[in-house]
């Protein structure tokens, strides 16, 4: 099984290779562990301080997209039928700012820079609140004068709500967008990926997000259950001990 570094580099003098095969139980949710995250992003993780380029973040909003797309085709309104929100693009700034692009059913294309006010995912909990500083509509002149004078929540009696689809439900009070994630995260291989029982998505806690050039800056933290760090503390100890014998 191939093992990641960092176990050699937080625990120095225990052989990957001497505890494998003892950690059979786990390979499914390490196999799903590795295909989501690099090795590099789980120090990070560990660290508390986990960087994510825009690049990956705007790969995984197309994914989440054309799976609503599909989805849409055996909705109500018929095959073919496009999603809201038909495109959607994040660009981090180092001031702080996030600008949002989102190509749209109703209004065509839209534009907004703001601020992420809160971040959370645990494990009762996922959502992101998106503050709205500045925005406009691009295909439409003097309605776009309208739009970034009056708030959003104003805005949405006027051209219709802002909807991310069924997987992302929004809501909006006055210049705050608040975006469910935990439908959507559901929905990913590492939801379904379990340790003893536990999903391995309830064990990450995100409790902030920050945007800086090019790519955004989450805090995190590990919350394992007990049961799991014990397991882990004796089978590395006892392998240890085996080989120092």
């Amino acid at each position: 099984m191939d093992m990641p570094a960092i176990i050699s580099e937080y625990f120095p003098g225990i052989s990957v290779e001497s505890i494998s095969e003892a950690v059979e139980d786990y390979q499914p949710a390490w196999q799903v562990i590795q295909h989501t995250w690099s090795n590099e992003t789980l120090k990070e993780i560990m660290q508390g301080k986990v960087s994510v380029p825009d690049s990956v973040i705007n790969e995984a909003i197309a994914e989440s997209l054309k799976a609503e797309a599909g989805g849409s085709e055996a909705a109500d309104d018929g095959p073919g039928a496009e999603p809201p929100v038909t495109e959607l693009k994040l660009t981090s700034r180092e001031n702080g700012r996030l600008e949002i692009f989102a190509n749209t059913k109703k209004i065509g294309r839209v534009e907004f820079s703001g601020t992420i006010e809160e971040f959370v995912h645990n494990k009762e909990d996922s959502h992101v609140t998106y503050r709205v500083r500045e925005r406009a509509l691009k295909d439409h002149g003097l309605a776009s004068w309208f739009f970034s004078r009056i708030s959003m929540s104003m805005s949405q009696k006027l051209f219709g709500k802002f909807d991310l689809g069924e997987s992302l439900p929004t809501s909006i009070k006055g210049n705050y967008i608040t975006v469910d994630c935990r439908r959507a995260l559901e929905q990913s291989k590492l939801a379904k990926a379990e340790i003893k029982g536990y999903p391995v998505l309830d064990m990450l806690e995100i409790k902030n997000a920050v945007p800086h050039d090019g790519y955004i800056m989450f805090e995190t933290r590990l919350n394992i259950p007990q049961e799991i760090q014990v397991a882990a503390l004796d089978l590395l100890l006892r392998r240890h001990t085996q080989e120092g014998n």
